[in-house]
């Protein structure tokens, strides 16, 4: 199978699915190139799912609400800020770069 996808860098972030941490979400920042020809890739910030190390390419991910401490969702879109931030924002409208843990 043919990736369409290449990731230059990603936040790998605890999933609320299983308290042993075995499920986490990759927030990755990366190119994308569907029609899989060359000079037609594009940039873009996605999210993937692992679960025991590996990652799932079939299953979207799926940001839960449900829990009674930080949400799936919010710990997924900060993620996403800070990639957006750390290479597209930034250079043309003057937003610092974060700098910022992820747990």
């Amino acid at each position: 199978m043919t990736r369409v996808h290449e990731i230059k860098e990603e936040v790998i972030v605890p999933a609320n699915h299983r308290q042993d941490e075995t499920v986490k979400y990759h927030v990755c920042y990366g190119t994308v190139n569907w029609e899989k020809t060359e000079g037609a890739e594009r940039e873009a910030i996605y999210v993937l799912m692992s679960y025991h190390g590996v990652k799932n390419y079939r299953v979207p991910a799926h940001l839960t609400l449900d829990n009674e401490g930080e949400k799936d969702f919010d710990k997924v879109m900060e993620a996403m800020r800070y990639l957006r931030e750390k290479y597209k924002v930034w250079e043309r409208y003057e937003v610092h770069q974060l700098e910022k843990t992820f747990h």
